[in-house]
């Protein structure tokens, strides 16, 4: 975007009300959080009894996202006016989540976008909990760690991308998310569930999970091995894969995906992160894609 002469620090020194950089600004804003409500609402659309159903606070983030930010962006055009022109704009990783401003707006963006992502990430974790029931042998309370943990995995996204899988659990075991009261008795398995949801597997090694007992630290490694194939189906966070139908075949879990828009991004990174789940269940992960763009 073009700035105009009079652009410094965030703020146009003269143009202030009239700014068209501020107009700019403030409908891009609007338009993504239009956006990612409708992407909530058909996100919400089928699903599961006892399923985690956050589709209304993400409607309601969406809106107050939107007329916060051209509230903010009204405030730093009429900087000048309260002596906020030279103040410099914080970064997204300087700010609390409560601090108004650039940053905290970003952090809403990065909040919103991560729910809106782990709504479906959720919905694909559920049906592979189904298809592999035989094989983990867990019960409904251990499917609700599971919808915790694909619903939040990503949450720690509004500190930057950077170990923002650590960050999820400790905002999941602190209950810090807003909007999101993980129930008590779960936060600790779903806070270590959603922190491997990438890089390193769960370790005896590493203190949180040594600490608990032998069928508990099973459960995660399944739950975590399933919360990666699931996260993988919307690596691109775009939506593309809308449907999903997993089952068991022989020696292999066979994954059905349908995609209007091309799925190729998500069977890559299925490859990738499926490596865990062949070693917890020792099976292998195959998949078939019907549509646009076939992998």
């Amino acid at each position: 975007m073009a700035h105009c002469k009079h652009w410094h620090d965030g703020v146009c020194k003269d143009c202030r009300k009239n700014c068209p950089i501020k107009k700019k600004l403030a409908a891009r804003a609007a338009k993504k959080a239009e956006r990612l409500a409708r992407e909530a609402e058909r996100a919400a659309g089928g699903g599961n009894a006892g399923a985690v159903d956050v589709s209304t606070e993400v409607l309601r983030l969406a809106t107050a996202a939107a007329g916060e930010k051209k509230k903010k962006y009204d405030r730093t055009c009429a900087g000048r006016d309260k002596g906020l022109s030279s103040a410099p704009v914080p970064t997204t990783a300087d700010a609390p989540l409560s601090e108004d401003g650039t940053a905290a707006a970003l952090r809403e963006d990065s909040l919103l976008e991560a729910l809106v992502h782990g709504k479906r990430v959720a919905a694909f974790a559920r049906e592979l909990f189904r298809a592999t029931r035989e094989l983990h042998g867990l019960d409904a309370l251990w499917g609700g760690v599971l919808d915790w943990a694909a619903l939040l995995h990503d949450v720690g996204w509004v500190e930057g991308q950077r170990a923002h899988h650590k960050r999820s659990a400790r905002m999941i075991r602190q209950n810090l998310v807003p909007g999101q009261d993980v129930p008590a008795e779960l936060r600790a398995w779903a806070a270590l569930v959603a922190r491997y949801h990438r890089r390193r597997v769960p370790s005896r090694r590493q203190r949180r999970f040594a600490a608990l007992d032998a069928t508990e630290q099973r459960a995660v490694r399944q739950l975590a091995a399933l919360l990666r194939l699931a996260d993988a189906l919307d690596y691109s966070h775009s939506g593309a894969i809308g449907k999903l139908e997993a089952r068991l075949d022989g020696d292999a879990l066979v994954l059905k995906v349908k995609s209007a828009l091309g799925c190729s991004a998500e069977l890559h990174r299925l490859e990738s992160k499926a490596e865990l789940f062949r070693q917890v269940f020792e099976k292998e992960v195959r998949w078939q894609c019907k549509g646009q763009g076939r992998a």
